[in-house]
Parts: structure tokens; sequence; C-alpha cells
């Protein structure tokens, strides 16, 4: 009986132990699941709000262009004119944009001759029509030197209005023109030192 009782008290402790044992196994094994679970899930909508942001960032870039102008033009005033700019495109047919002008000007009168260099800026808008012509509408601000061969050096402002038009061909990223522009300012030297015509060729390059 005595041997009985021992064997029945050892099983019961044995079962115990066994179920205590199983007991922490499984509390365990249901930490490291959830601890698992909660590191490597990921973080859909967050995901989705950083691709929406991308995409959004992608379709303005889309929509903007650098490049620039080269000007000439050449007779009793004798100009070299490089423009850098900056466009916003609304669609494929307008934009606008702003930009820096730099000008090296030379006049001639008999035997006088002035030379010159100018800084401004601008602003323009445009529009493109049948994948080849472009129409151009531009402020231009110019500050120069009233007569560099003056001893006391004035420098004056110069407000002018252009209005062109010409070639324009995009392919891919890029864009070239050849544009001739009409000067309606309608001013002469000092006031103005553009001719009635200018003619520009330039390029722009899509961000993406």
């Amino acid at each position: 009986m005595f041997v009985m009782r021992m064997l029945s008290v050892n099983s019961k402790t044995l079962c115990l132990s066994i179920i205590c044992w199983l007991g922490t196994i499984l509390s365990v094994s249901a930490q490291v699941e959830d601890v698992d679970v909660t590191y490597h899930q990921p973080n859909v909508e967050n995901n989705a709000q950083q691709q929406e942001k991308l995409d959004r960032n992608i379709e303005i870039l889309k929509k903007i262009s650098v490049g620039g102008t080269f000007g000439l033009q050449l007779g009793t005033y004798t100009s070299i004119e490089l423009s850098p700019d900056i466009a916003y495109h609304f669609n494929k047919w307008v934009c606008a944009g702003v930009g820096g002008t730099y000008i090296f000007f030379h006049s001639r009168y008999g035997a006088n001759a002035v030379s010159s260099h100018v800084g401004g800026a601008r602003a323009f808008v445009e529009g493109h029509f049948f994948n080849y012509v472009a129409l151009h509408a531009e402020y231009q601000w110019l500050n120069y030197e009233l007569d560099a061969s003056l001893i006391v050096r004035e420098r004056v402002n110069s407000n002018n209005i252009l209005l062109g038009g010409g070639y324009y061909q995009r392919v891919g990223r890029t864009a070239i023109y050849l544009l001739l522009f009409y000067n309606i300012s309608d001013k002469q030297y000092p006031e103005n030192i553009l001719s009635e015509f200018v003619v520009k060729a330039g390029f722009s390059i899509f961000l993406k």
C-alpha cells in the first residue's frame, strides 16, 4: 500500500511537472511568435503613402525644364546674349518661365565705339503648336552703363517686351528651338540697346 501511494504521488507530481513544462513552452513560443509577427509585418499603408508622394514628385519633375537661349544681333548695335531659364509646363501646349540675361553690347557711331556688359532678368510665356511651332511673349529687364566712354559712368534700366515665334521640336526629354523676336518697346539708344528684330536659338531639358 505504501509503495502504491508513493507511485501515485510521484505520478501526480510528474503529471503536474509535465503540464507546467508544456505550459511554459507554449507561453514562450507564443511570445516569440508575437514578437516575430510585429517585427516583420510590413507597414503597407506607409509604403503606399511614400509611393504616392514619389509619384507626385516625378509628375512635377516631368513638367519642369531647364535650358536657355543664345541671342545674336549684328549691325550698328551688336550684341551677344546668353539667357539661362527654368520653365513650368502646364501641359504640352503652354509653359511659363523665368530666367536671367547676360549681354555683351557694342555700338558704333562713326569713329566712336561703345562697349558694355549688360545684366538683367526676364519672364516669358510660350505656346507650342503642331509639334514644331512655338509662339513666345517675353518681358526683359536690362541694366547697363549709359556710355562706357564717359568718365562718370551711369547705369540705366531698360524695359523691353519681345513678341515672336519660330521653330520648336521636342524629342524625348530634350527640346530645341529657333525663334525670331520683334521688340515692341520702340525706343532708341540709350533707353533701348536691343534692335527691333532679335534672333535666338535655344534648348530645354526636362528633369524627368
